[in-house]
């Protein structure tokens, strides 16, 4: 486990992850907001292998997916995704089941990661690309103080913000 907080905990996926992980990521009011329509099991099993060989979390120019759980139910609900672009920002991404959207749990998590990044692995600031249309997600990082600062340079109808730590 990396962290826990009120009702979750943070942990790195495992191979069981694959099965869940594809049953939220396909449900295409969640795929709406990502960059894929669907989300096999294949899909999952290859991203978790991939995952599975990164050694550090602050390892630059390295990418990794970590797996958010919650405690009452130990039920996988959603996963960060993460990029280290260097030794002092990170790009962070967030995917929540929708049947746990509007309970304040990627409030939580992205909280809760934010400060372990800050507290732990020191870094300095975070960044995060969303669609342009993605209201509930601009909304949730406009609340933890996120600014918006550019738009994407991965893909035309993005909005990139920022919080220092």
């Amino acid at each position: 486990m990396i962290l826990e907080t009120e009702r979750l905990y943070l942990r790195y996926l495992e191979e069981a992850d694959a099965l869940r992980m594809s049953e939220y990521r396909s449900k295409p009011e969640v795929a709406q907001y990502q960059s894929w329509t669907s989300y096999s099991q294949d899909d999952a099993k290859r991203r978790i292998q991939q995952c599975q060989l990164i050694k550090t979390m602050n390892q630059p120019k390295t990418d990794y997916h970590l797996s958010f759980v919650l405690k009452e139910e130990n039920k996988m609900i959603g996963d960060l995704f993460v990029e280290v672009v260097n030794r002092k920002i990170f790009v962070l991404g967030y995917t929540l089941d929708s049947a746990y959207w509007s309970q304040g749990y990627a409030t939580e998590i992205v909280t809760a990661f934010c400060d372990y990044m800050k507290n732990e692995q020191k870094f300095k600031k975070v960044l995060c690309y969303v669609y342009n249309d993605n209201v509930r997600s601009k909304k949730l990082l406009r609340r933890l103080h996120f600014v918006k600062f550019d738009e994407s340079y991965y893909y035309d109808d993005d909005e990139g913000y920022m919080k220092k730590l």
